[in-house]
């Protein structure tokens, strides 16, 4: 008999123990459906109107003098590997000069079928690079569109291939 009560007061500890770890696991707070909906609706309020533009250059006459101070021209593929690099102060010159040769557009025609070639980038001495897109219909720099034409934008990718960039030897 002894036992036996031992036996059903070792059972009650137990069960009081798992009910009381239940109860402390437990959140008090009953789960809301409209949890969701609030990050929902806090995204959809968000005012895209006060997002500054970011182009630095109210003319394209301030972007070809910045342009024309670069130390390196890199045209790169879709998928971010070098085709060739621009570092003669010649070679550079020229391209830019050729840029503004092509007629300019502040905003892009939505209709146009075109296909990206890849990131033409542009490095200077005080880091503060420019990064464009250079498509085969136009070339997109800080806020311009340089309008190509396919037959321009293979000899600019002959031109870059033609240079391809050679890695610093260290001295042993």
């Amino acid at each position: 008999m002894r036992k036996v009560k031992a036996m059903r007061i070792k059972v009650l500890l137990i069960t009081v123990i798992i009910m009381l770890s239940l109860i402390g696991c437990s959140t008090e707070r009953v789960p809301d459906t409209n949890d969701n909906a609030d990050i929902n609706d806090t995204i959809e309020d968000i005012n895209y109107s006060i997002i500054v533009d970011t182009n630095q250059f109210s003319d394209s006459e301030q972007l070809k003098e910045r342009l024309m101070m670069a130390v390196a021209i890199e045209l790169k593929n879709t998928e971010n590997q070098t085709m060739g690099m621009l570092q003669e102060k010649e070679k550079i010159s020229n391209l830019v000069d050729s840029f503004f040769t092509y007629k300019i557009e502040k905003e892009l025609i939505a209709n146009q079928q075109s296909q990206v070639i890849g990131p033409i980038n542009f490095y200077f001495s005080d880091s503060e690079d420019i990064y464009g897109l250079m498509n085969n219909n136009y070339i997109y720099i800080e806020g311009y569109y340089f309008v190509i034409n396919t037959r321009i934008a293979q000899e600019l990718q002959t031109l870059f291939k033609a240079n391809i960039a050679t890695a610093p030897v260290g001295a042993e």
